[in-house]
């Protein structure tokens, strides 16, 4: 695809039907008015305009490389190809179908105007709800990139800065400091858009980041150092990572150049944590070994750029990959600049803002992430808030209340939240599990009866049990056993229950047994509440109605046969004086590897990498054997 025209390359790839224009569905949405959305498109292609000006060299430059990579189907382009089946028996015909030859990721000048375009489409949209007694409510449709999510981040920024250090909330209540020295810390982690002086496609630079520390060891790292290393508890720290475009600062001044990274993606990790106890000058310190971390996994990442040598006081300066604050208030109205996103409309932000948000809107990557630790924090907040608020029908504050919760985090929560965050654990202790519950309830004398499962389980709105608890089962088993050792025997029911000591209680297991009657499973279905509310319209610009539609973001896997090949199998080696890449099948040889991929690809649809190592020989006139060329049949 070229850059030429800012427009989006037709996302229905399907073969037989291509349309002119972009389809409206990306999620549960529909176009709103064409004369309100003029001004738009006009506003979307002097936006698009201007990355093409302003960075030539990225506008042509695709969005992945990566071969199976996901993204929207809107940011891809297939080519298809006809293939004919041919019959198995006379008695059967040929017929052709149609399969998917390639499918390239588009550039990121076409991203950047789908993305927008996408944007600007909720605009005017609402979305109307109703339940069954008649009443209705509408709400503005927005999507993640708009002036609502980025107050709504602030907000969130500014929360953790209120329960770390205390403060009054905007419902007017007054934030008690949860930690007795709160203290925040910032890492900053990059890397090379321009490794080896090859320019990186953004999906390929953000993913080695973020698989950096979501998956290769820093995060891991970060928590051994707060809990190992500095001795905290899990629940006396926490962090928020926050992803930013680099060029910011830059771009708005006209003596400096944005640079190379400009443009693409780097990563902030606020910590915040109790420092009662600690020397912050030790904390930095410590923290070191999470910057080598990222510097050891991250294949782009390097230390020149993470060189915390060059620091001189992890608490005074702020500019480098590692800084400490005394002062939460400092980092939290500093984490609510960044995590709010900058609050303007999004089609009034920086040129590298948008070109940075079309890379992670076109993946669908989250630009956000917290530990559990700061999202109780946020969601206690705002409990505390909606108990203060009268508009609202809470009545109990944060933590008046609390229940037992095995999930993630703390288990002793406040039921209007779910969050334990300022509760004392103590207060509950751990109920009995339902293996306990039953084999007390079997064992309970004075129960008229088993409880049915609707007793059981009274916050379900319906269910079905099989089987039967293990005291019944082991009765039934013995009870079974004891006429299988005795055919001939007619025993009574309190014969059974004095010669086997089974509690008289059971007495209807064993009579169940003795009339061969099996378990047979229970259930039960509530009638649900008459006034839940169901998305009932989606309500465009001009008024008119549309039903909602299902489904989430269309996403597709890139497919690269021939980048694919040149990654996974033998081609990806250089060849040295006197090598030459033959095909088995056709005899054809080649010394360029992409070439003698294609061939693979297209000549002989050998697609995958197995098949086209198979037909893949390496003729070597030095006869030097090279382990790494070594034919996959000779093993």
């Amino acid at each position: 695809m070229s850059s030429s025209d800012p427009s989006v390359s037709g996302a229905d790839d399907t073969p037989s039907n291509r349309p002119d224009s972009r389809p409206s569905k990306e999620t549960n949405s529909v176009t709103g008015d064409e004369a309100d959305s003029t001004d738009y498109e006009e506003l979307v292609h002097e936006r698009v305009i201007e990355f093409m000006t302003e960075y030539p060299e990225l506008a042509d430059l695709p969005l992945s490389r990566t071969h199976g990579r996901k993204l929207r189907r809107i940011v891809t382009d297939a080519e298809w190809r006809d293939e004919w089946v041919e019959p198995v028996t006379p008695s059967e015909k040929a017929f052709k179908v149609t399969e998917l030859e390639r499918r390239e990721a588009a550039t990121w000048t076409d991203a950047l105007s789908a993305f927008l375009t996408a944007h600007t489409r909720y605009k005017g949209l609402l979305a109307r709800f109703s339940n069954n007694d008649g009443d209705t409510f509408e709400i503005p449709l927005v999507d993640a990139w708009g002036e609502e999510y980025a107050r709504k981040s602030y907000a969130r920024a500014m929360a953790l800065q209120r329960q770390m250090a205390g403060g009054e909330r905007p419902s007017g209540g007054e934030a008690v400091a949860a930690w007795s020295n709160p203290a925040t810390g910032m890492l900053t982690f990059t890397g090379s858009s321009v490794p080896s002086g090859t320019r990186l496609s953004p999906v390929e630079h953000f993913d080695a980041l973020h698989d950096s520390f979501s998956y290769d060891g820093v995060r891991d790292t970060l928590r051994n150092t707060m809990e190992y290393h500095l001795g905290l508890d899990s629940d006396e720290w926490g962090y928020w990572l926050q992803t930013e475009p680099h060029g910011m600062g830059d771009a708005s001044s006209s003596d400096t150049e944005p640079g190379l990274n400009a443009c693409y993606t780097h990563l902030h990790v606020g910590i915040y944590f109790d420092a009662d106890g600690l020397d912050l000058h030790d904390v930095g310190s410590e923290l070191e070994r999470v910057i080598d971390k990222h510097v050891d996994v991250c294949e782009y990442a390097s230390f020149d750029a993470h060189d915390y040598t060059a620091i001189d006081d992890y608490v005074e300066d702020s500019n480098g990959c590692i800084s400490l604050n005394a002062d939460v208030s400092n980092m939290g109205s500093y984490l609510a600049t960044y995590m709010g996103g900058y609050t303007e409309e999004l089609l009034e932000k920086p040129i590298e803002y948008l070109a940075w948000g079309a890379v992670y809107w076109s993946a669908a990557r989250r630009r956000t992430s917290r530990s559990r630790v700061l999202t109780m924090a946020i969601q206690a907040d705002a409990c505390q808030q909606c108990a203060e608020h009268p508009e609202t029908k809470q009545t109990d504050d944060h933590g008046d209340r609390v229940e037992w919760n095995d999930g993630r985090g703390l288990d002793v929560v406040c039921p209007c939240c779910g969050s334990g965050w300022g509760i004392d654990q103590s207060r509950l202790s751990e109920p009995i599990s339902n293996d306990e519950l039953s084999e007390a309830l079997d064992t309970d004398g004075g129960r008229d009866g088993p409880l049915s499962l609707s007793q059981l389980w009274s916050s379900a709105t319906e269910a079905a049990s099989f089987g039967e608890s293990t005291t019944r089962a082991r009765i039934r088993s013995d009870v079974s056993s004891w006429l299988h050792e005795h055919p001939d025997a007619t025993p009574s029911v309190p014969r059974l229950l004095g010669e086997l000591r089974i509690d008289p209680v059971h007495a209807h297991i064993v009579t169940d047994v003795l009339d061969g009657q099996k378990p047979t499973p229970e259930s039960f279905q509530r009638i649900l509440p008459q006034n839940e509310w169901e998305l009932e319209a989606i309500v465009d610009r001009d008024g008119e109605e549309h039903q909602p539609s299902g489904g989430g973001i269309d996403m597709v896997s890139l497919h690269l046969p021939v980048r694919h090949l040149l990654q996974e199998t033998r081609l990806q080696h250089s060849l040295k004086s006197g090598e030459v890449w033959r095909c088995s099948e056709c005899n054809v040889a080649l010394h360029n590897a992409e070439s003698m991929a294609r061939h693979f690809a297209f000549e002989h649809g050998a697609d995958r990498p197995e098949s086209a190592d198979s037909l893949l020989i390496v003729e070597d006139y030095h006869d030097r054997q090279r382990e790494c060329m070594k034919h996959p049949a000779a093993d």
